[in-house]
């Protein structure tokens, strides 16, 4: 195996991953029609179930590293990355499943786009017995310009939504760097702010993975909302100083109105389920973006329209419709 050539090499970072991380391994070792390797960095010394585990697996395509100390998810993806030797990189989470043809499929996808900063495909998601909850649309569009992409993540976050969806050239790591390790939980969103400063995204337009949501998941700890909205606030910053000046009094608009007014929606609900220590944290980190009697107006105003099915409407009026207008001149 150390002297073969891989098409593709996929990393997969994991920390206390058992039970899940038995499934999503095996649907890895699984993939057809193509030449890879699968690299694994357990990130938690005193895991004895999934040191067991790992080491019962006998695959000459399986790598498996045991850090003698936490690297957190950042530093054990960068250390994981250094170690591949497939000219494409799939990053993968210990939850997730993919489809017998992902590798394949993304590896051709590569091929036909070889000029993009980083590839996502359509996913399915389920729960943590595996059962369907719901299918992202299939669209058109195989490329999302850079300037695109700025707009979407202004409003959206992350575009990609999980980084089991997103595949990299090597070569882009080697060009723009490498995860940034002081970022506990946005490192992946700076990541594709700085490689899309030129380069478009591509959009793979299949369904090739299932995502996993499950209660254990630490994108559902209102510790981490916390954070990742502080860290979020430089990359955000970073984006709307690349977009048209004529774009942004809407996109500040879509700020308040839609990504503001659901951290005030986390908020309240942390109220509700009694964490009334964790909800006064959060506060505090919001009130920066709004008064507090404006968040309750635009959250209140918003919930009105929703019953008669139209707040959708009033949004696209508000900000959407000239958000994204993308002028032609720019457009690439």
């Amino acid at each position: 195996m150390q002297d073969e050539r891989v098409d593709i090499t996929v990393v997969m970072p994991t920390y206390k991953g058992m039970p899940l991380m038995k499934q999503s391994l095996e649907s890895l070792l699984q993939q057809t029609d193509v030449s890879f390797e699968v690299i694994v960095g357990n990130d938690c010394p005193t895991d004895e179930a999934t040191k067991i585990y790992l080491g019962e697996v006998q695959d000459s395509r399986l790598k498996v590293f045991h850090h003698p100390k936490n690297l957190g998810l950042f530093g054990n993806l960068n250390f994981l990355l250094k170690q591949a030797k497939g000219t494409i990189i799939h990053l993968w989470s210990q939850d997730d499943i993919m489809m017998p043809n992902c590798l394949s499929e993304t590896v051709k996808f590569h091929k036909e786009y070889p000029n993009i900063a980083y590839a996502f495909c359509r996913v399915e998601v389920i729960d943590e017995h595996g059962k369907l909850i719901e299918k992202m649309p299939i669209g058109s569009n195989e490329t999302m310009s850079r300037l695109t992409h700025d707009l979407t993540s202004i409003l959206t976050g992350s575009v990609p939504g999980n980084i089991a969806n997103v595949s990299i050239r090597k070569t882009v790591f080697e060009q723009y760097g490498y995860f940034r390790e002081d970022l506990k939980y946005s490192g992946d969103f700076e990541f594709w702010c700085r490689i899309t400063d030129q380069l478009p995204a591509g959009i793979i337009q299949k369904h090739l993975i299932q995502l996993r949501r499950h209660t254990g998941q630490l994108s559902r700890n209102p510790k981490m909302w916390i954070y990742r909205i502080q860290e979020n606030d430089d990359i955000i910053k970073t984006f709307m100083e690349r977009v048209p000046k004529g774009n942004k009094k809407y996109l500040e608009r879509g700020l308040l109105w839609r990504v503001y007014n659901q951290y005030f929606g986390l908020y309240l609900n942390l109220l509700r389920s009694g964490d009334y220590k964790e909800a006064k944290a959060f506060l505090k980190v919001i009130k920066k973006y709004s008064t507090v009697p404006g968040f309750y107006i635009r959250y209140s105003f918003l919930k009105g329209l929703s019953v008669f099915k139209k707040d959708k409407k009033f949004l696209h009026w508000l900000y959407y419709r000239k958000a994204f207008v993308v002028p032609n001149k720019i457009e690439k």
